[in-house]
């Protein structure tokens, strides 16, 4: 029984920057593919002036060097670096151009820096017409405002010369995706398939292929199907008007078809009959069918697993090198089918590099093979425990979507000395006993290992535990949210600080400055911010909002993976 209330719906928004996602299973699962090499690929991920103080911000600009700004046109490593003065001389002669508005101190603007330079130099040598630019948007505010830059790096795309509709930018930030997404924007497109014999050819060239068969390319579905066609850069796609085509495929009215040379080959999606196409639904059903039955996880197939509209994920836990797995795998395939569409099923496979996703869902080799449930919108977990998986998995998937499993949490064994220090330890078998302690006011800090933020913190919170270490009824405690779990508190990111009062009274998620002054006052006001510093916070925000509408413009506080 739970001795105190604890707040389970989502935490309330706190000033103080924290690093949030959608979920922290997604975050733990993208460290995986960081580590494999992923680290450029930031994508959609971007970066506030309150990473950075505002004044710090202000004096970077400040000092830095001034050029004179003439409309000639240089280049940084094939980038062309643009201002005022040659924007517009730029835009006339590039028929193609991609611009990254950044502010110079911006850690992803850092990361995406190489990763740009490398496309424009690759895209260079592909001939002219096509190019990467860069704007400092802490310097060029007037651009930064027409073009409405809110955030950094921000990437726009600009075609022959037309500043007034600029594209945004939604490929992946990797030197691959800059590319694709340039080469897609900046040619044909689909390609236009005129008869059997070209639509034969097609298909069997690629592994897998999306073709539109549409009687007018004038039609509302063919011009939506077109739209994907610049939005999926991976896939290779076709279209056609031709009768003998439609024949050949036997097909009589509008349709998209995706082949592919790997289940059962080819997956029809049939337009409604007002012969509407949403986007949204193609897009779904293009990357929902271009992955096998049962994935492999890899850092090529984690964007399309973690970007699917399926949120139920079915992990097998095998070694590929041990045949009796590889085989269990073929058995599966069956189930995989029989919930398509329902779960996506993956595999890790222990000879490659996934220690982490091993600690994060708690298997050892020992397991192997083993499977695990999880669903990306709770973040709750399912432990499937028996000797006979492939009989056992089918039971297993349906108790899972009927809702009647019963989720695990995950906790690192109680240290020795967890008690030792004036910061107590908590884990998952200790935090209800010590946390939940109807006589003890017990504030607890919520951490990552690796968060910025959280390191930050770390020397602060160790003063606030010695300063409370004489007080019996007060508890300042720690604990590793990547390696505990708790079913009763929700963490929507790092660091998150949460009191729990004694007597009972609900769990408070601290929402103040996190200096030892202002944590000192919370506790020593029971659990409650005092007033004036409300007041002062909201007057620091409105200060704040001035000088980053000077600085920058942004929109989030991220700390960086």
């Amino acid at each position: 029984m739970l001795s105190k209330r604890v707040q389970t719906g989502p935490a309330a928004p706190t000033r103080p920057a924290k690093m949030r996602t959608p979920t922290l299973v997604l975050t733990g699962l993208l460290l995986l593919l960081l580590a494999s090499g992923r680290a450029d690929d930031k994508h959609g991920e971007t970066e506030s002036a309150t990473e950075k103080s505002p004044r710090d911000a202000r004096e970077e600009v400040e000092e830095a060097p001034k050029n004179e700004k003439g409309s000639e046109i240089r280049e940084d490593n094939n980038v062309m670096v643009l201002h005022g003065n040659n924007f517009a001389r730029a835009l006339n002669q590039t028929a193609f151009l991609l611009v990254e508005f950044y502010a110079p101190w911006c850690g992803h603007c850092k990361q995406l820096e190489p990763v740009f330079a490398e496309a424009a130099d690759k895209l260079k040598k592909d001939g002219p017409g096509v190019a990467l630019a860069k704007v400092d948007a802490t310097d060029e505010k007037e651009l930064a405002e027409e073009f409405a830059v809110s955030s950094f790096p921000v990437l726009k795309l600009f075609v022959h010369g037309d500043r007034k509709n600029p594209i945004d930018f939604t490929g992946k930030r990797t030197v691959t995706g800059i590319i694709q997404w340039m080469k897609r924007r900046s040619g044909p497109g689909a390609t236009v398939l005129a008869n059997a014999s070209s639509a034969a050819s097609f298909v069997d060239a690629h592994n897998i292929t999306v073709v539109g068969f549409f009687k007018s390319l004038e039609s509302d579905a063919a011009k939506e199907f077109s739209e994907v066609v610049m939005d999926i850069t991976d896939t290779e796609f076709a279209i056609t008007t031709s009768p003998e085509v439609f024949q050949e495929y036997e097909l009589k009215s509008d349709t998209v078809v995706l082949f592919k040379k790997f289940d059962n080959g080819r997956v029809d999606y049939a337009l409604p009959d007002d012969s509407k196409l949403d986007k949204s639904n193609l897009t779904n059903f293009i990357q929902e069918n271009s992955l096998d039955l049962i994935i492999p996880f890899t850092k090529e197939t984690g964007d399309k697993i973690f970007s699917s509209s399926i949120r139920l994920h079915c992990l097998l836990f095998i070694n590929s090198t041990v045949e009796s797995h590889t085989a269990l795998v073929d058995q599966v395939r069956t189930v995989a089918k029989a919930y398509k569409g329902k779960m996506l099923f993956i595999t890790i496979d222990l000879s490659g590099d996934v220690s982490f996703v091993l600690e994060f869902f708690g298997v050892s080799a020992a397991d192997v093979p083993t499977a695990r449930i999880i669903s990306m919108d709770t973040g709750k977990k399912f432990k499937l425990d028996t000797a006979d998986l492939s009989a056992d998995l089918p039971p297993f998937c349906q108790k899972v979507l009927d809702g009647t499993a019963k989720p695990y949490y995950r906790s690192q064994d109680v240290p020795e000395d967890w008690n030792k220090e004036p910061v107590k330890v908590l884990v998952g078998k200790n935090f209800e006993s010590v946390a939940l302690d109807p006589a003890k006011n017990v504030f607890v800090e919520f951490y990552a290992p690796w968060c910025g933020h959280c390191k930050d913190l770390a020397p602060i919170w160790d003063q606030l535990g010695q300063k409370y270490a004489g007080h019996d009824d007060i508890i300042i405690a720690k604990m590793d949210s990547t390696a505990n779990e708790l079913e009763a508190v929700t963490i929507n990111g790092f660091p998150t600080l949460k009191y729990f009062p004694a007597g009972g009274k609900e769990a408070v998620e601290y929402s103040g400055n996190r200096d030892l002054e202002t944590l000192s006052k919370f506790l020593d006001n029971g659990g409650v911010l005092p007033k004036e510093d409300d007041d002062e916070d909201d007057d620091d925000e409105a200060k704040e909002g001035e000088s980053l509408e000077t600085a920058a413009n942004t929109t989030s506080d991220k700390d960086e993976l």
